[in-house]
């Protein structure tokens, strides 16, 4: 990559030796034009004083000759070099007015301006480039934290506002009954579980980063055992067979016991909620040299290519009004791919439609010391 400062450098260089080269060359001529030619010795002996007197003067002069050349040379050469500089910095630094120009206009509601400089493969082309992305990521960030707060605002005005209209409804039910009364509650506690579970969610997916302090050792062995008698009359009430494989022998990560069930549970839930009455749910484990494979396999409805880059996004669905009538938040694979990355692990599906996917937590595998 050529550098400004070389390209510079070569630049000012040759100017100035040619400039110089003309200098020398003109004071020569000069020098030559000006000199009288004299013969080697005086033409009379009793001449030598005023000969070497004739001498000294015409070196006199040649010397003032070539000062006066010199200087107006020197100056030449520095006005040359200051006015040829102003504009080639000026051309030079384009590029990095129309940074300071645009970061001048730059506000939230305004990042799709971009520099797009065009120009050689040097500093301030990256520099423009750097500058143009930063402005990409911020523009990705402001857009994913404006539909993060308009995804997040729905799914809490939406039980605030069942529970406001089956209040009203029975306030203005004269003849309301005490089995009405029951209902409205059944209803309002449904809406304030639902609340419970979006801010739960949101205050999990806003820790800035895993706290060690309640960690342990802990066996995968246990934690599927306990997923699959949670999830064994959930599953059975969907007419879905929930199938648990632990692995061969003790498998051990080191992690938050409850998170990390949490997480296989949310993989769980999903795969019943978008499977088939009769379909099948497979949840196993693999022990690997340095990391554990969880997978959560089903043949349910699958999910398209498309929605498999955003199904861990926040309040991302792929068929919202079914999830919303399952009672999904849109929180549950956001959270299992933040406990997964809290656990300096991952999380990755494959699936296809119409015949099922399978989802895959990859921890690192605790070795005792």
């Amino acid at each position: 990559m050529k550098t400004i400062r070389s390209r510079l450098t070569l630049w000012y260089s040759a100017f100035l030796i040619l400039i110089l080269v003309g200098l020398v060359i003109g004071v020569n001529a000069a020098m030559r034009g000006s000199a009288p030619r004299m013969p080697d010795t005086p033409p009379f002996a009793n001449d030598v004083p005023s000969w070497r007197q004739m001498i000294q003067d015409e070196r006199d002069r040649n010397l003032g000759n070539l000062r006066n050349y010199s200087l107006m040379g020197v100056g030449a050469v520095l006005v040359v070099g200051v006015v040829g500089g102003y504009f080639l910095s000026g051309t030079m630094l384009k590029p990095v007015e129309r940074i300071s120009s645009l970061a001048a206009r730059i506000s939230q509601r305004n990042l799709k301006e971009r520099i797009n400089h065009q120009g050689p493969s040097d500093e301030l082309k990256h520099l423009a480039d750097t500058f143009d992305e930063m402005l990409q990521r911020l523009d990705s960030a402001f857009e994913s934290q404006k539909q993060f707060i308009q995804d997040a605002s729905h799914e809490l005005r939406t039980p605030i506002a069942i529970a406001q209209t089956n209040l009203e409804v029975l306030e203005m039910d004269e003849r309301a009954t005490t089995a009405d009364y029951r209902q409205v509650m059944e209803v309002i506690k449904l809406s304030l579980e639902r609340m419970t579970s979006v801010n739960e969610g949101l205050l999990l997916l806003s820790e800035g980063g895993p706290t060690q302090s309640g960690w342990s050792v802990v066996n995968v062995a246990s934690i599927m055992d306990e997923v699959a008698m949670e999830e064994r009359a959930n599953a059975a009430a969907s007419g879905i067979s929930l199938q648990v494989e632990p692995p061969a022998h003790d498998v051990v990560v080191r992690g938050d016991a409850m998170r990390l069930k949490q997480a296989i549970i949310n993989l769980v839930d999903n795969a019943i909620k978008y499977n088939r009455p009769g379909g099948m749910v497979k949840v196993s484990a693999q022990a690997r040299e340095s990391d554990v494979v969880i997978q959560v396999q089903d043949n349910g409805i699958g999910i398209s290519q498309t929605d498999q880059q955003r199904i861990f996004d926040r309040f991302y669905r792929v068929d919202k009004s079914r999830s919303r009538a399952h009672g999904g938040t849109g929180l549950g694979l956001a959270i299992v791919k933040k406990i997964a990355e809290d656990h300096k692990g991952s999380v990755s599906v494959e699936s296809v439609p119409g015949e099922g996917s399978t989802f895959r937590i990859v921890l690192p595998r605790h070795s005792p010391e």
